[in-house]
C-alpha cells in the first residue's frame, strides 16, 4: 500500500503532465447543452490557418516536419496548446463541471485512486467538464486524447512504421497504468477511442496515406503544397471524428476491480432515486451499439457497450 507521502509525489507528478482529468458522464446528465460544435470548429480552422502560416515562415519549402511542429502549438493538450486550453478555459461553450465531491468517483479512497481519491479532495480538482458536440457528450478530456496521444499514435503508426495495433499499445498501457486506471482509478474506453480517431485526424492534415477505416473514410487533405507553400484548401470539422464513443456514458469504463466498479454503481443506483431516470452505463444501448460496425476489427478494442467492467479476470 502506497504511503500518504509517495502519494502525493505521484499526483504531483500527473497533475502537471496531460491527461489527469476525469469526467462525470451521469451526474445532470438530463439538463441540455447547448451544442458546441460551431465555435469549436470555428475556433480549430482559425488555428490551423495559422499553423500553416507560421509554417510557411520556417525555413524550406514544404516540409511535412514543420508543418506538424507548428501545428502542435495549437492541437496538442491544455498545457501545450491554444485548442485544447481554450476548450478547457473558454465560458464560451456550454458546460456541465461535476465536481469530485459530487462525482459518481466520490467513493474512491486515496490508496484506490491517487488524483479522485486524494489530489481533488487536498489540492485542486481535475475533473473534465461535459460538453454537447453535435449531439455526443463528451468530457473536454477527450480533446486532449484526440489531439495528444492521437499525434503520437500517428507518429508510431505511420512515421515509424509500427503498424496500428503497436500504435494503439500506447492508449493501452496508458489506460492501465499511471496515467490511467492507476491513478484515476478508470480505465475510459472512451479515451481510447479519442487517441483512435485523433490517428486518423493527423494522417488526414496531409493525407497522405489511406484511412485506417478504410478509403471511403479518407477525408483529407486539409492542407497541400501549392507555389512552394502549404495553403488550407479545406476546413477540419469536429463532427467527422466525434462519435458516440467518445461518450463515457455510452462507452462503458472499466475499473480495477469489483469494489471499485461496486462503489460507482452505488452512486449511480443513488442518482437514478434522486432524478427519477434510470443510471445505467450504456445509458442508450442503440447509440453505442450503432457506431461499432463503423470501427470494424478495431471495435473490441475501442468499444465496450456491455455495462461497467472490472480489469481483474477474476472479477
Amino acid at each position: 500500500m502506497f504511503s500518504k507521502s509517495l502519494v502525493l509525489f505521484f499526483a504531483l507528478m500527473v497533475t502537471n503532465s496531460s491527461y489527469t482529468a476525469e469526467v462525470d458522464s451521469f451526474t445532470r446528465r438530463e439538463i441540455p447543452l447547448a451544442d458546441s460544435l460551431d465555435l469549436i470548429n470555428k475556433k480549430s480552422n482559425e488555428f490551423l490557418s495559422k499553423a500553416v502560416n507560421d509554417a510557411n515562415e520556417r525555413k524550406g519549402f514544404c516540409q511535412q516536419k514543420g508543418l506538424y511542429k507548428s501545428m502542435r502549438k495549437y492541437f496538442n493538450n491544455q498545457y501545450q496548446g491554444q485548442l485544447g486550453k481554450y476548450i478547457v478555459e473558454t465560458e464560451d461553450l456550454d458546460k456541465n463541471l461535476v465536481t469530485i465531491k459530487e462525482s459518481i468517483y466520490q467513493d474512491f479512497k486515496w490508496y484506490q485512486s491517487i488524483i479522485q481519491g486524494y489530489w481533488a479532495r487536498k489540492v485542486t480538482d481535475p475533473s473534465a467538464a461535459n460538453l454537447n458536440v453535435n449531439g455526443v457528450i463528451i468530457g473536454t478530456d477527450k480533446f486532449e486524447h484526440f489531439m495528444g496521444s492521437g499525434y503520437l499514435y500517428y507518429k508510431k503508426n505511420y512515421i515509424k512504421g509500427k503498424g496500428v495495433l503497436e500504435a494503439m499499445e500506447i492508449g493501452f498501457s496508458a489506460e492501465t497504468g499511471f496515467m490511467g486506471a492507476i491513478t484515476t482509478g478508470v480505465k475510459a474506453y472512451g479515451d481510447l477511442s479519442a487517441n483512435f480517431n485523433g490517428m486518423r485526424f493527423w494522417n488526414h492534415v496531409l493525407q497522405n496515406y489511406d484511412d485506417v477505416l478504410g478509403k471511403e473514410y479518407n477525408i483529407g487533405p486539409y492542407v497541400v503544397c501549392q507555389g512552394n507553400k502549404w495553403v488550407q484548401i479545406k476546413d477540419m470539422d469536429w463532427s467527422d471524428y466525434i462519435d458516440h464513443s467518445f461518450d463515457e456514458g455510452l462507452n462503458c469504463s472499466g475499473f480495477p476491480n469489483k469494489k471499485m466498479r461496486g462503489l460507482v454503481q452505488s452512486r449511480m443506483a443513488a442518482l437514478e432515486s434522486k432524478t427519477g431516470i434510470k443510471q445505467t452505463c450504456p445509458m442508450d444501448q442503440e447509440k453505442i451499439d450503432s457506431v461499432i460496425p463503423k470501427y470494424g476489427i478495431f471495435a473490441k478494442d475501442l468499444i465496450n457497450a456491455k455495462g461497467h467492467s472490472t480489469l481483474k479476470k477474476e472479477d
